[in-house]
C-alpha cells in the first residue's frame, strides 16, 4: 500500500477499552503473591454479634433473596464475558489470563494496529469508557482546570528515572512487540499516570511499588489522541517521594513512512532487503514505546532487541551480551545509557556490514551501510574524518566524548540529511557515502559539513540538551556554526568560517528573516503542533549567525573558554539560553571585561528580524556621522506580525565595526555599540575623499546602508583597486546592495553598477555572493518580455572571466580534494552563470560533452561541473538525451551521481517531460520519498515548469501533506520552493484562494508564502521598469 493511502486511512487513536473493568470493580480476584498483586478488594462488613432469635427467620428470608439476586447478576456478567471472549477468539492471546495484569485494553479498528489484530470495536465498553471520561472531564471543568492529559505539556508530578525496554522485531510482516518497565519517582501525589503513546496497541498495564510493598490497582486506562498521551487511572494516589514501576506491554507497526520506528529497503544482487530504523526527534519516540517524550525528562535506558539471526541490531550503546535461541532468533542486550532524553534514543535492525576505526582516546567508530557500499569503500572518507573530528571536538571543548562507541548508519530512506542520535547517528546515504571517482568537491563539502554538524550534536544536544523546544537553536545553531569551524580544521585553506559562512548562512537566512512573517530565534512553544515550526532556518542559520557575532565581539578565545565551562557545568543535564548567557558573562569577567551578555543577546533572540544600519555623512562637519537603525523588511506595506508593536519599536544593541578607507588604504576597525534609533558619532580620520565601511568582514547580523555619495565612492574603489576592501566585505557589499534595492532602500542601479568590477575579481566568494544575489532577481524577470535585456547585461559581466578561466580538464585520476579549492569553485561558479544565461560557447561545450558520453558510453565530463553539463544538455537537446539521463539515473548505484542526474531531468524545456517527471515523483519505487520534494521544487525553478509545479502542488496537496506533514522542514521546504518565485497578480490570487480551501497544516509556511509573493508582485509594480530603463541605457553606452 502506498504511504499516502495508509496515512489517509488512519483515523486518530480512540480511547481504549478495558475488558476486565467490570471484574475489577467487583472486587479482587485470586492473585499470586508478589509485587504485582493487586490491592485487596473491599472487605464485607461484619454483622452485629447478637441477633434476637425471633429475627432469624426474617434474616434467612432476606439472605435468600440477596443470594438469588447475586446469582442472577453473576449469570448476566458471565454471559457478557462469554460474548467478549467469543468476539476476541480470532485475536492474539491475551497476556495475564490469571488476572495478573491490572489493565488490559483493546484499541479500536483503524488506529494503526499490526496485521492480525482483531477489528471489533467493543462498542458497549467503549461507550462506558467515554461516559467515565466525560464525567472525569466535567469534574475538572468544575474545578476550572484542564485535566492533566489535556494539557499541552506533561504534568510534573512524576519523573522517569530508568527505562527497561525489550523489543521483538518481526521483519517478515513489519510489526514489533514491546515491553517497557519505567521506574518512576513521585514528586506530587496523584492517581493519574500520564505519558506519551501514539499509534500503538496497549495489551497490558501494571503499576507496582519498587520495594515489594504490593501493587497499585489500575482502575482504567485510555488514550487521549489530542495530546498523544496514554492515561493510567489508579484506585489510589501515588505517594510523594516514593518510587514505582510502570509496566506496559504493547505492539505496533514498523511503519512504511519516515518517523518513529519505520522501515526502508534496498536491492542487493537483485533481491530486495529490508531494514528498520528509528527517527524520534522531536516528538516521535512515543510511536515506538510509551514514554515521557519531552527533553527535560532525562533518564537512563536499558535496551534489548530480539530479532532473527539473519539481522543485526544497533542502539545507542554497545551490545553487552547476545543470547541465541534454537529457532534462529537472537536477543541483543545493550549496555545502559547515561542520562538522556527520548528524542535521541535510537535503534536499528538491518543486515548491513561495517568498517571500523578507533580514536586516540579509545572511542570505537564504525560505519554501517549496504554491503556493496562498504565493499566499494564508499564510507571510508566519512569514517576517517569522524575519527579526526571527535579528537578535534574533545580538544576544543575540553570535554571527552561520553560514550564508548559511535556508529554511523547510512540508510536509503530518511526524512532529514541526518540525525544525531547519541552513539548511533543516522544519515541518508547521499549525505555520508562518497565515491572519490565520481564525486565533486561540492558533494565532498556537503558530506563533510553534515558529518561535522552531527558530531557537534554529541556535545550540543546530546550531552547538554535544551530544556524545551523554544531554545532548539541552542543545539542547532551551535551545530550549524561548527559545520564551518570543524571543516576549517579538516581543510584549513578553505576559510569556511570567514568566507563561505557568509553566502551559505548569513545571506541566506537574512532573506527569510527580512519577512514580516518571520519569528524570533527563541519562540514560545505551547503544544506538540508548535514544535515542528521551530525547526527552520531561523533556528539553524540565524542561530549560527548570532553565535558567530557573539564569538566575534567576545573574542574567540574567551568564547571558547565560556563554551567549555557551559558544557562542563551542564553535562548530562538540560540548559536554557540564560544558562549560556550567564556562563559567557562570567568568562568575560575573568578577562576583565564587563558585558551583560543576556541584556545584549535577548534583543537578538527574542525579537524577530534584524536591523539595517544607515550611515549618513554630516553636510556641515566632515568627521561627524549619523548612525540610525530600523528593522529591515522587504515589503514595507506588509503589516507587522505583532500589530501592537509594529516595526518602529524594534531596537537592538548592535556591535557595529567600522573602518575608513581611501584609494590605497583602509584603517583598522573600531567598534561602536549602537543602541538608539539615531546617534551622532565622531570619526577622526574621516576626510572628504574618504569612504566608510561598516560591519567589517560581516561578523554582525545586520545590513549596512550608506548615503549615495558613499556608495559611489565604494563602487569607484572596487573598480580601481578592489583588494583594498577585504574579500568578505566585497561579498557583503554585493549582497547588501542587491537586497537593499529589492526592498526599496536603494535605487535599482546600485547593485548592478557594483557588479561591473567582477571582471577583475579573482576570488570565489564575491562571485558566489553575486550569483546567489542575482538568482532571485533572475526568477523575478525570467518570464517578462524584456528578460533578454537583463540576460545580455549579465553575460557581458561574466564573459571576460569565463574566457580567462576556461573549462576544467577531466580529473578522474586526480585527488578528490584538489590543491586549489577556491580556484576550482570560482571556475565552477562562472561556468554556471555563463551556461545559465546562455553563453553560446558554454552551451556548445556542454552539448559536446553530453554527446561524447552518449556515443562512447564513457562519462568523461569533469566531476566539478557534471551537474551544470547535465542540466544544460537536457535543456538544449532533444528528448533522447532526457531518456538517456533517465536511464542512467536508474542504473547508477552511486548516490552522489543519482542525485545530480535526477535534478538534471527537471531542466528540460519540454513541458510534457516535466509533467511526466512530476507524476513519477510520487512513486516511491522510482523516486525516494525524501527526493520527491526536490523534483517538484526544481521543476518550479524552471521557467518552463513553474506553472506546472504550482498546479501539481495544488492538485496533490492532500497526498503531499499526508506524506510529509509530520516531518520537520519538509512541508515548509515544499511550500516555499513551489511558491517563492510566483510574481503575478493572478498567481497571488490563486495562492490566496488555495489557502482558503486547503486542508491540513503548514499554516505558517503559507503565511510566509503569501508575504513573499506579495513582495514579488510589489517589486514588479514599483521597480521593474526602473531596472529595465537603467539596463537599456547601460547597454547602449
Amino acid at each position: 500500500m502506498a504511504l499516502e493511502e495508509k496515512r489517509e486511512k488512519r483515523p486518530p487513536v480512540a480511547p481504549m477499552m478495558i475488558e476486565e473493568e467490570a471484574a475489577l470493580r467487583n472486587g479482587s480476584r485470586g492473585l499470586p503473591p508478589g509485587p504485582w498483586a493487586e490491592a485487596a478488594g473491599p472487605r464485607p462488613r461484619t454483622t452485629e454479634r447478637h441477633i434476637a432469635v425471633h429475627k432469624r427467620l426474617v434474616l434467612g428470608f432476606a439472605v435468600s433473596i440477596l443470594a438469588l439476586l447475586a446469582v442472577t447478576m453473576i449469570a448476566v456478567l458471565l454471559s457478557v464475558r462469554f460474548e467478549e471472549c467469543g468476539a476476541a477468539a480470532d485475536g492474539p492471546p491475551r497476556a495475564g489470563g490469571n488476572g495478573s495484569l491490572s489493565g488490559v485494553a483493546r484499541r479500536p479498528h483503524g488506529a494503526g494496529q499490526p496485521p492480525g489484530r482483531p477489528e471489533e470495536d467493543a462498542r458497549g465498553g467503549e461507550a462506558a469508557e467515554e461516559e467515565e471520561e466525560e464525567e472525569e472531564e466535567e469534574e475538572w471543568q468544575r474545578r476550572r482546570e484542564l485535566p492533566p492529559w489535556a494539557r499541552p505539556r506533561l504534568p510534573r508530578h512524576l519523573r522517569p528515572l530508568h527505562y527497561n525496554l525489550m523489543l521483538t522485531a518481526f521483519m517478515e510482516n513489519f510489526t514489533f512487540s514491546g515491553e517497557v518497565n519505567v521506574q518512576l519517582e513521585v514528586r506530587n501525589a496523584s492517581r493519574y499516570i500520564v505519558l506519551h503513546a501514539h499509534r500503538m496497541h496497549i495489551e497490558a498495564v501494571r503499576v507496582a511499588e519498587d520495594k515489594l510493598a504490593g501493587g497499585v490497582r489500575v482502575a482504567r486506562t485510555f488514550f487521549y489522541p489530542q495530546t498523544q498521551v496514554f492515561v493510567v487511572v489508579l484506585n489510589r494516589s501515588l505517594e510523594v517521594q516514593r518510587s514505582y514501576n510502570l509496566k506496559i506491554i504493547y505492539n505496533a507497526l514498523i511503519e512504511n513512512e519516515l518517523l518513529g520506528f519505520f522501515r526502508s529497503s534496498y536491492v542487493l544482487h537483485g533481491e530486495r532487503r529490508f531494514l528498520g530504523v528509528t527517527q524520534f526527534s522531536p516528538t516521535h519516540a512515543r510511536k515506538a514505546f510509551p514514554c515521557f517524550d519531552e527533553p527535560i525528562y532525562k533518564a537512563t535506558f536499558k535496551i534489548s532487541i530480539r530479532h532473527q539471526a539473519t539481522y543485526l541490531s544497533l542502539s545507542n550503546m554497545p551490545v553487552e551480551t547476545s543470547v541465541f535461541e534454537e529457532d534462529g532468533w537472537v536477543t541483543d542486550h545493550f549496555s545502559q545509557t547515561p542520562l538522556m532524553s527520548t528524542y535521541y534514543l535510537a535503534w536499528a535492525v538491518c543486515n548491513f556490514t561495517y568498517r571500523e576505526t578507533v580514536t586516540k582516546s579509545g572511542v570505537v567508530v564504525r560505519l554501517y551501510a549496504r554491503p556493496d557500499a562498504i565493499r566499494r569503500g564508499s564510507g571510508d572518507y566519512a569514517l576517517n574524518i569522524t575519527r579526526r573530528l571527535i579528537e578535534f571536538y574533545e580538544d576544543y571543548f575540553k570535554v571527552p566524548y561520553s560514550l564508548p562507541k559511535l556508529d554511523l548508519l547510512a540508510v536509503p530512506k530518511h526524512p532529514y540529511a541526518a540525525m544525531e542520535n547519541w552513539g548511533l547517528s543516522v544519515f541518508v546515504e547521499q549525505r555520508i557515502l562518497l565515491d572519490p571517482s565520481i564525486s565533486s568537491i561540492l558533494y565532498l563539502l556537503d558530506v563533510t559539513m553534515v558529518i561535522v554538524h552531527e558530531l557537534c550534536h554529541q556535545w550540543f544536544g546530546d550531552l547538554v540538551t535544551p530544556v524545551w523546544w523554544e531554545d532548539v537553536w541552542l543545539k542547532e545553531g551551535f551545530a550549524h556554526y561548527f559545520e564551518f569551524v570543524g571543516t576549517d580544521y579538516l581543510y584549513p585553506g578553505w576559510n569556511m568560517e570567514k568566507q563561505r559562512f557568509l553566502t551559505d548562512v548569513l545571506h541566506e537566512v537574512m532573506l527569510l528573516d527580512g519577512l514580516a512573517s518571520s519569528h524570533p530565534v527563541s519562540q514560545e512553544v505551547q503544544q506538540a503542533s508548535d514544535i515542528d515550526r521551530v525547526f527552520d532556518w531561523i533556528a539553524y542559520k540565524k542561530g549560527a549567525a548570532l553565535i558567530r557575532m557573539l564569538a566575534s565581539f567576545m573574542g574567540h578565545s574567551v568564547f571558547q573558554m565560556g563554551l567549555q565551562d557551559y558544557l562542563t557545568i551542564h553535562k548530562y543535564g538540560n540548559a536554557a539560553r540564560n544558562d549560556l548567557w550567564n556562563t559567557l558573562s562570567k568568562a568575560l569577567k575573568r578577562v576583565g571585561k564587563s558585558v551583560n551578555i543576556q541584556e545584549v543577546m535577548d534583543q537578538w533572540t527574542l525579537q524577530m528580524g534584524y536591523p539595517v544600519i544607515t550611515i549618513l555623512g554630516n553636510e556641515t562637519t566632515d568627521d561627524i556621522i549619523v548612525i540610525s537603525q530600523e528593522r529591515f523588511v522587504y515589503d514595507s506595506d506588509t503589516k507587522p506580525k505583532d500589530p501592537a508593536r509594529g516595526d518602529t519599536s524594534y531596537l537592538w544593541q548592535i556591535p557595529l565595526t567600522i573602518a575608513v578607507g581611501n584609494t590605497s588604504h583602509i584603517s583598522s576597525e573600531a567598534i561602536i555599540w549602537v543602541s538608539n534609533k539615531s546617534e551622532h558619532h565622531r570619526i577622526p580620520a574621516l576626510e572628504e575623499a574618504s569612504w566608510l565601511l561598516g560591519n567589517i568582514n560581516q561578523t554582525g547580523y545586520f545590513r549596512v546602508n550608506y548615503d549615495i555619495r558613499n556608495w559611489k565612492l565604494l563602487i569607484n574603489q572596487l573598480t580601481r583597486n578592489h583588494e583594498v576592501i577585504s574579500v568578505s566585505n566585497r561579498a557583503g557589499l554585493i549582497d547588501d546592495a542587491f537586497n537593499l534595492a529589492r526592498a526599496g532602500y536603494l535605487p535599482q542601479n546600485i547593485p548592478l553598477e557594483i557588479m561591473r568590477y567582477l571582471s577583475e575579481e579573482k576570488d570565489f566568494l564575491p562571485w558566489h555572493a553575486a550569483s546567489r544575489a542575482l538568482y532571485p532577481l533572475d526568477k523575478l524577470l525570467d518570464r517578462t518580455e524584456n528578460y533578454n535585456i537583463f540576460n545580455e547585461y549579465i553575460l557581458r559581466q561574466v564573459a571576460s572571466m569565463y574566457l580567462k578561466l576556461g573549462w576544467p580538464t577531466n580529473n578522474l585520476n586526480k585527488s578528490l580534494v584538489q590543491a586549489s579549492y577556491q580556484h576550482e569553485e570560482l571556475r565552477r561558479e562562472v561556468i554556471m552563470l555563463a551556461c545559465s544565461f546562455g553563453n553560446k560557447h558554454c552551451h556548445q561545450q556542454a552539448a559536446t560533452l553530453i554527446s561524447d558520453w552518449i556515443s562512447s558510453n564513457r562519462n568523461r565530463i569533469p566531476l566539478n561541473v557534471r551537474d551544470i553539463v547535465y542540466c544544460t544538455g537536457v535543456s538544449l537537446m532533444d528528448e533522447d538525451v532526457w531518456e538517456f539521463i533517465w536511464m542512467k539515473f536508474h542504473s547508477t548505484t552511486a548516490v552522489s551521481e543519482k542525485k545530480i542526474l535526477l535534478e538534471a531531468l527537471t531542466c528540460s524545456d519540454d513541458r510534457n517531460l516535466l509533467n511526466r517527471l512530476l507524476n513519477l515523483s510520487l512513486n516511491s519505487e522510482v523516486v525516494l520519498d525524501q527526493d520527491a520534494i526536490d523534483v517538484i521544487i526544481h521543476v518550479a525553478r524552471n521557467p518552463h515548469g513553474r506553472d506546472l509545479a504550482w498546479k501539481f502542488f495544488r492538485e496533490k496537496w492532500k497526498i503531499l501533506n499526508a506524506r510529509y506533514g509530520e516531518a520537520l522542514f519538509m512541508n515548509s521546504k515544499l511550500v516555499s520552493g513551489v511558491t517563492e518565485f510566483l510574481n503575478t497578480e493572478g498567481e497571488l490570487r490563486e495562492l490566496k484562494n488555495f489557502i482558503k480551501s486547503y486542508e491540513g497544516g503548514a499554516a505558517v509556511s503559507f503565511s510566509r508564502a503569501v508575504e513573499t509573493v506579495e513582495a514579488n508582485v510589489r517589486w514588479q509594480r514599483l521597480y521593474k521598469e526602473e531596472l529595465f530603463q537603467w539596463l537599456r541605457k547601460s547597454l547602449t553606452q
